[in-house]
C-alpha cells in the first residue's frame, strides 16, 4: 500500500511539473516573436516631416484650394459656362451663358446670353444675347439683341435691336436703334439713329435722323432729320428736315445755322441761319438769314432775312429784311425789301425796286409799281395802273393809268427803317 501511495504522489508530482513547464514556454513565446518583427523597424530612423497645423474648422467643398485658384490667364482658347477670367490672351473664349473678362487680347469671344469685357482688343465680341465693354479696340460687337461701349475705336457695332456708345469712332453702328454720344465714322444706318452730342461722318441713313448738337458729313437721309444746332455737308433730304427742336420757330437760333447744299423734303425748318444753294419743299421757312440761291415752298417760304436770287411760294414772306425776287400768290416783306416783288398780291413795308401785281401795295415805294391797283403812303417813282393812290409825293392823290411821284422825304425814312431793321436782327 505504501509503495502504491509513494507511486501516485510521484506521478502527480511529475504531471504538475510537466504543466508549469509548458504554461512558461508559451508566456516566452510572445516577446520573441514581437522581437524579430520589431527589431528592424525600430533600428531605421523615420525621415523628418514638417508639422502641418490641423485646421481649426472643417474644411468644405467651396473652401478647397482648387476651387479658389483662379483660371488661368494666358491661354489659347478657354471654354466654360460661366467663366470669369482676369486677363486672357490668346484665340477664343467661349461661354455657354456669360463671359465675364476683365481685360481680352485676342480673336473672338463668343456668349450664349451676355458677354462683359472692361477691355476687349480683338476682332469681335458675339453674343445672342447682350454684348458690353468699357473699350473696345479693332473689331466689332455683333449681337442678337444688344451692344454697349463707353468706347468703340474699330469696325462697329452691329445688333438686331440696339446698339450704344459713348465715344465711338468706327464703320458704323447698324441697328433698329442706333445711339452714341459722339460718332466718327462712316454712317449710322437704322430706323433710329442719334447722337447726343456731335456726328462727324458720311451719313445717318433711317427712319429718324437726329443730331442734338452738330452733324458734319455729307447728308442726313431719312423721313425726319433733325439737328439740335449746326448741320455741316451736302444735303438734309426727307419728308421733314429741321433745324433746332421746334419746327416753324420764330426765334432766331443766334449760332445755329445750316451750311450746305440743301434742304429738300416736304417740310424745311430752320431755327437760325441758312447757308447754302437751296430750301425746297412744301412749305420751307429760316427764322434768322437765308444767304442761297432760291428757297421754294409750294405752299409758303419764309425767313428772317431773304438774301438771295429767289424766294418762292404760293406765299413769299420776309419778317425783317429781303434782298432779292420774291416770287408767288402773295409777296410780304415785313420790312425793309430790294428787288422785285412778283406776285398776285405785293405789300412791303418799304420797297426800294418795283411791284408787278394785281394789287401792289407798301407805305414808302421808291421805283415802280405795275398792276390793277397800286397804293403808297409816299411815292419817289412811277405808278403804272387802272387805280393809282399816293399820299405824298404824287402827281394827285389819285390818278388813273400813271402817276409819278418826287417825295424827298422818302430817302431819310428808309434809310432810318433799314437802321432799325439790322439793329433789331442783332
Amino acid at each position: 500500500m505504501r509503495l502504491r501511495f509513494a507511486r501516485f504522489h510521484a506521478s502527480a508530482a511529475a504531471l504538475a511539473l510537466l504543466s508549469l513547464a509548458r504554461t512558461s514556454l508559451a508566456e516566452d513565446s510572445s516577446p520573441v516573436a514581437i522581437d524579430e518583427v520589431k527589431a528592424p523597424v525600430a533600428s531605421v530612423e523615420p525621415p523628418a516631416t514638417p508639422q502641418v497645423e490641423p485646421p481649426s474648422s472643417p474644411i468644405r467643398d467651396v473652401d478647397a484650394p482648387i476651387a479658389t485658384d483662379p483660371p488661368p490667364n494666358w491661354a489659347i482658347a478657354h471654354a466654360g459656362f460661366r467663366p470669369r477670367l482676369g486677363t486672357f490672351g490668346g484665340l477664343a473664349t467661349l461661354a455657354l451663358a456669360r463671359a465675364e473678362t476683365e481685360r481680352f487680347y485676342g480673336v473672338v469671344s463668343v456668349a450664349g446670353v451676355r458677354n462683359d469685357a472692361h477691355v476687349h482688343a480683338g476682332v469681335a465680341q458675339l453674343t445672342l444675347g447682350r454684348n458690353y465693354a468699357d473699350a473696345l479696340y479693332g473689331g466689332v460687337q455683333l449681337g442678337l439683341t444688344e451692344n454697349g461701349a463707353r468706347k468703340l475705336a474699330g469696325i462697329g457695332q452691329v445688333a438686331l435691336a440696339y446698339n450704344r456708345g459713348g465715344d465711338v469712332i468706327a464703320i458704323g453702328q447698324v441697328a433698329s436703334y442706333n445711339r452714341a454720344e459722339r460718332f466718327g465714322g462712316v454712317a449710322q444706318v437704322g430706323a433710329y439713329n442719334r447722337t447726343d452730342r456731335s456726328f462727324v461722318g458720311a451719313a445717318q441713313i433711317g427712319g429718324y435722323n437726329r443730331s442734338d448738337e452738330s452733324f458734319t458729313g455729307l447728308a442726313q437721309l431719312a423721313a425726319f432729320n433733325q439737328d439740335g444746332r449746326k448741320f455741316t455737308g451736302l444735303f438734309q433730304l426727307g419728308a421733314v428736315n429741321a433745324i433746332g427742336d421746334e419746327l416753324f420757330s420764330d426765334a432766331y437760333g443766334g449760332d445755329d445755322r445750316f451750311a450746305g447744299v440743301a434742304q429738300l423734303g416736304f417740310v424745311n425748318s430752320n431755327r437760325g441761319s441758312f447757308y447754302g444753294l437751296a430750301q425746297a419743299g412744301v412749305s420751307s421757312w429760316t427764322s434768322g438769314d437765308y444767304v442761297g440761291l432760291v428757297q421754294i415752298g409750294a405752299m409758303a417760304a419764309g425767313a428772317g432775312t431773304f438774301k438771295g436770287l429767289a424766294q418762292i411760294g404760293v406765299g413769299a414772306i420776309s419778317a425783317r429784311e429781303s434782298y432779292g425776287l420774291q416770287l408767288g400768290g402773295a409777296a410780304i416783306a415785313l420790312g425793309e425789301h430790294q428787288g422785285m416783288q412778283i406776285a398776285a398780291g405785293n405789300w412791303a413795308k418799304n420797297i426800294d425796286g418795283a411791284q408787278m401785281g394785281v394789287v401792289n401795295m407798301a407805305r414808302h415805294v421808291r421805283g415802280l409799281q405795275v398792276g390793277l391797283v397800286n397804293h403808297a403812303e409816299s411815292l419817289r417813282g412811277v405808278q403804272i395802273g387802272l387805280v393809282n393812290h399816293a399820299e405824298e409825293g404824287g402827281v394827285l392823290p389819285w390818278t388813273g393809268l400813271l402817276n409819278i411821284g418826287f417825295d424827298q422825304v422818302d430817302d431819310d425814312v428808309m434809310v432810318a427803317s433799314a437802321r432799325r431793321a439790322r439793329h433789331a436782327r442783332r
